[in-house]
């Protein structure tokens, strides 16, 4: 009973921020043109998808902004015509950006505060995989500093040093009844912390095209004195005793090219396409502070992934922008490695946006983006899961900024 609790307990990859909780919502005219512009929008959310442009910018700004991502997932198990559907409930990624340099500088600074990775899913206690997964929610919190320098006044370059801070909460049901009938259940929290780094370089000539490059590091996020809880039947309890657990989350690098150019006199359009490595997530690893707990290891064997993005930005009026896109995702997660919590497949991207100048010196954005998860069917070799998987991501979100 021990091994097999700690089997079903410890073969899902519940710590991995894999590509379904990638969350890019840090910019809401980005996000209204599907993850695309990384080389047309030059303002204080440079500092993540062109740290290169910042320097570019010709005033003082902050930013805050947010999202609410509504992550609905159905599952249905081969040989049975009943779907399980996960919980209405919605994570809310934000960003704060803030930037300054003297007037006529070459060079600009900031600060940016935004959460790059994070979700939440709830599948409650009957669905068939309920001991693979009830509950989960994770987010990774990156500070970054940055600072970007003219070379010339088309070509310039940044970075920013990242420092994240990354917390994660699971619940599960266990194959075994506690005296009253309850289920056991087991639940892990922790904290942890990664440093990593990002580089960019921006060029454009004129108003009639521009270029750009980002690279991201992966940061691997140390997960040290995090909680087990157990609450099983007292004959089993001796074997399972709260204690504390650490384990290394890797969070992927990644390498952005963007492309911006006119196709009218109020019209821009822009191609970004990304290379994410999750190829580095071969295996997760836990450690455990009881001896009375084995420590694991469960092999992932993830492959990278590639996004093709293109977005259609229109300056409708002096104060008045809306813009559309449009984007594919290829999914990192190879077959018979699909899990509940990223019941992950490739996907298409739709979005809209709009943006208003309330004054010369307030902006208003709003954005809002769906994603369609493929259907997908497959077996979790771990706990022989096997079944269909469909999911919609609906990703509402604005943003205010103040220009000085």
């Amino acid at each position: 009973m021990k091994r097999l609790l700690l089997g079903l307990l410890l073969a899902s990859p519940v710590l991995v921020f894999a590509q379904g909780s990638v969350v890019n919502t840090q910019n809401q005219k980005i996000v209204g043109m599907a993850g695309a512009g990384s080389a047309l929008f030059i303002d204080e959310a440079s500092m993540v998808y062109s740290p290169g442009a910042l320097a570019k910018m010709d005033h003082n700004a902050v930013q805050v902004g947010g999202n609410a991502i509504m992550f609905r997932s159905a599952f249905q198990e081969v040989g049975s015509m009943d779907t399980y559907r996960t919980r209405s409930q919605a994570s809310t990624p934000f960003a704060a950006y803030a930037t300054y340099a003297p007037d006529g500088a070459f060079w600009r600074a900031g600060l940016a505060v935004y959460t790059p990775f994070g979700g939440g899913v709830d599948w409650g206690n009957n669905w068939p995989g309920r001991y693979e997964l009830n509950e989960l929610s994770l987010r990774a919190i990156f500070i970054q500093p940055t600072v970007s320098f003219k070379i010339t006044d088309q070509f310039s370059v940044g970075g920013g040093f990242i420092y994240n801070v990354g917390t994660v909460e699971l619940g599960r049901v266990l194959p075994a009844f506690n005296a009253d009938g309850s289920p056991s259940t087991a639940r892990l929290t922790g904290t942890g912390t990664g440093t990593g780094y990002t580089l960019g370089a921006h060029y454009h000539l004129e108003n009639e095209f521009a270029f750009s490059v980002t690279y991201r590091s992966k940061v691997v996020t140390s997960l040290n004195d995090g909680d087990a809880e157990f609450r099983v039947p007292q004959s089993i309890a001796g074997n399972f005793p709260n204690t504390k657990f650490s384990s290394e989350l890797p969070l992927p690098s990644s390498l952005s090219v963007g492309i911006a150019f006119p196709v009218a006199e109020k019209i821009k359009m822009a191609v970004d396409g990304s290379i994410i490595n999750y190829n580095i997530y071969e295996q997760l690893a836990f450690e455990y502070e009881s001896d009375r707990i084995p420590n694991t290891v469960s092999e992932k064997n993830y492959q990278k992934s590639y996004t093709a993005r293109v977005g259609v930005n229109y300056q409708a009026k002096e104060k008045l922008a809306l813009r559309a896109g449009v984007g594919y995702i290829r999914t990192p997660v190879r077959e018979n490695f699909v899990s509940p919590e990223t019941p992950d497949n490739n996907r298409y991207v739709l979005s809209a946006g709009v943006t208003y100048d309330i004054t010369p010196k307030w902006e208003l954005n709003a954005a809002y983006a769906f994603q369609h998860i493929l259907p997908r069917t497959t077996t979790n070799t771990a706990i022989n899961l096997q079944g269909r998987y469909e999911t919609y991501v609906h990703a509402p979100g604005v943003s205010v900024s103040y220009k000085w």
